[in-house]
């Protein structure tokens, strides 16, 4: 059987950054702006490399942020937790489990509009200690303890993050890119909620040897090579 350590490897939460800053383009992005660059980041590299094989664009919200504080994204990270897992979310997604396939009833459409995980895009212009993925780190352990587990959540509900310089390097001894960290970096800091519930379910979907999927992911990116790991990320840009 599964276990929850087989679950946090697949999702590769297990990682301490060294200290880097990310010099993001000084023109000011719209949410818009952020919105696209994040979904094509989703498509061309998400879904277009395979790195996860149940990334589905269809059940994904994206939610852009332009918090100035540490304060101000709890708050909103709260409300997109309760949106995914609270107690009205569930209802209506047992009901809506009731009504079954009955075309002709308003309800059947309440499974497409519930989203199944969100993408809270950050802001490192309006918030810059986020230029430093060290601080999103922090700032997840925040969320963990003042949101998901305050909420008593922690059963239903997990997080991931990404950044433009995130790193799977332990004790931060290189300064050398390594092509592999492309497979947690995103075009901006983002923090990624998702159902407990949904990842049992890729779990147990029966995808051959999904625990060594993050080492594959890993290994088809070192042999990409560093340069065109990063210029994918960056066409993100050209939205």
């Amino acid at each position: 059987m599964l276990t929850k350590r087989v679950m946090q490897r697949f999702l590769n939460l297990h990682f301490v950054p060294r200290r880097r800053l990310f010099h993001a383009n000084t023109k000011m992005l719209s949410k818009c702006d952020r919105a696209r660059q994040t979904m094509k980041w989703i498509d061309s590299i998400v879904i277009g490399q395979k790195l996860c094989p149940f990334a589905r664009k269809s059940t994904l919200r994206i939610k852009v942020s332009n918090a100035i504080s540490y304060a101000e994204i709890l708050r909103e990270v709260e409300s997109e937790v309760h949106d995914l897992v609270g107690t009205k979310n569930l209802n209506a997604n047992s009901a809506s489990s009731r009504i079954g396939k009955n075309s002709n009833s308003e309800q059947s459409a309440i499974p497409d509009m519930t989203p199944e995980t969100t993408l809270i895009v950050l802001n490192e212009k309006r918030c810059p200690s986020l230029k430093d993925f060290r601080e999103l780190v922090r700032l997840s352990w925040r969320v963990q303890e003042e949101v998901i587990n305050e909420h008593s959540y922690t059963p239903l509900l997990q997080q991931v993050i990404f950044h433009p310089l995130a790193t799977h390097d332990t004790y931060g001894r290189s300064h050398d890119d390594d092509a592999a960290d492309y497979t947690i970096r995103s075009p901006f800091p983002t923090i990624h909620l998702l159902r407990e519930v949904d990842v049992m379910k890729a779990v147990t979907s029966g995808y051959k040897d999904l625990e060594s999927l993050p080492s594959r992911n890993k290994a088809k990116m070192r042999m990409d090579g560093v340069a065109l790991c990063k210029r994918r990320l960056e066409d993100c840009k050209d939205v």
